[in-house]
């Protein structure tokens, strides 16, 4: 298969995804991915018809056989397979091959530190927005960020919001008239309803911005921003006059000096915080259906391995 048809077919097929309206962050994984399946098979196997894609599942098995040879991690090889089968079912090819499966590997069972506590959640959220541990400097930098931080931890602990789902919140996505949050992923869009006592609480932190850098009200800007510890002051995208947004590594680094600050024993990150909501969920007796909405999951197949750790206490 020569290059010009790979890009022929790869061309096609991210069009197809661009008018399915797929997020750009999306379309440009699918293009990594795929880009590299074709010059491992141009590579590989020059001799393949230039005008399709294989239509024999070994070439695809021995595909996977090879990103195991390079150390590929189960989550990215059950990413590269859902990519490729996105392709193939739109070339119709699945009902030859098959769905692909790249890993049959099981995953492991839930235990206790899966999971964060009531009381390491309730000692986490009382010193986000504590003056615990911090020098002179820290101290003047938490007034800018500790609201915030006090509300993206929120809306992890409480609501079960990943990080990538608190990161791309806008302001226009939580009406604080009806006290909900509408989470938009790409896949899937659910409105949550929020306490009044959350909900002020970021409300609260918004206030705290000047005008200059606040989001706009029903905009896209930004509802969690960037702020620049040197200079004192909030990050703002001048070319695209709204504010910076938080970014996923500055929140992950965020949750680790917040846990470390804070003195719990437990090395808990933002999945933790999401298995102890969905826990709860079930826990509380919530339908499959509603856990399935409130949080986003794919399946019900998601929550057999909480129930069966449920089973064990």
């Amino acid at each position: 298969m020569s290059y010009l048809n790979n890009f022929i077919l790869l061309g096609d097929f991210l069009s197809h995804l661009v008018e399915s309206k797929k997020k750009a962050s999306t379309i440009s994984m699918y293009k990594h991915d795929l880009k590299q399946f074709f010059e491992w098979l141009n590579e590989s196997h020059p001799n393949i018809p230039s005008e399709t894609l294989p239509g024999d599942k070994k070439y695809y098995d021995e595909y996977f056989t090879y990103l195991k040879e390079k150390n590929l991690s189960e989550a990215n090889l059950r990413r590269v397979a859902s990519h490729l089968n996105g392709m193939l079912k739109y070339y119709s090819l699945t009902d030859d091959i098959g769905l692909l499966q790249a890993t049959t590997k099981k995953q492991r069972a839930l235990t206790d530190t899966d999971f964060i506590t009531e009381s390491d959640a309730s000692i986490l959220l009382d010193s986000v927005i504590s003056h615990e541990h911090l020098s002179d400097i820290q101290l003047q930098i938490h007034k800018y960020i500790g609201p915030r931080n006090h509300s993206m931890f929120i809306l992890m602990l409480r609501y079960g919001l990943t990080i990538n789902e608190v990161v791309s919140l806008n302001i226009q996505d939580i009406n604080f008239a009806q006290n909900t949050l509408t989470v938009n992923t790409g896949k899937s869009k659910r409105t949550l309803e929020l306490s009044k006592h959350d909900k002020k609480t970021i409300y609260d932190y918004l206030l705290t911005i000047p005008l200059l850098f606040r989001p706009k009200d029903y905009t896209n800007d930004p509802l969690f921003i960037s702020f620049h510890p040197q200079k004192m002051v909030y990050w703002y995208d001048y070319n695209l006059n709204k504010p910076k947004r938080i970014s996923i590594i500055g929140t992950k680094r965020m949750i680790e000096r917040e846990v470390k600050r804070s003195g719990i024993q437990a090395i808990v990150r933002s999945t933790h915080f999401r298995n102890s909501c969905i826990l709860n969920k079930i826990h509380d007796g919530y339908s499959n259906e509603h856990i399935i909405y409130y949080f986003g999951l794919s399946s019900r197949h998601a929550l057999y391995r909480f129930k069966r750790y449920l089973k064990t206490k």
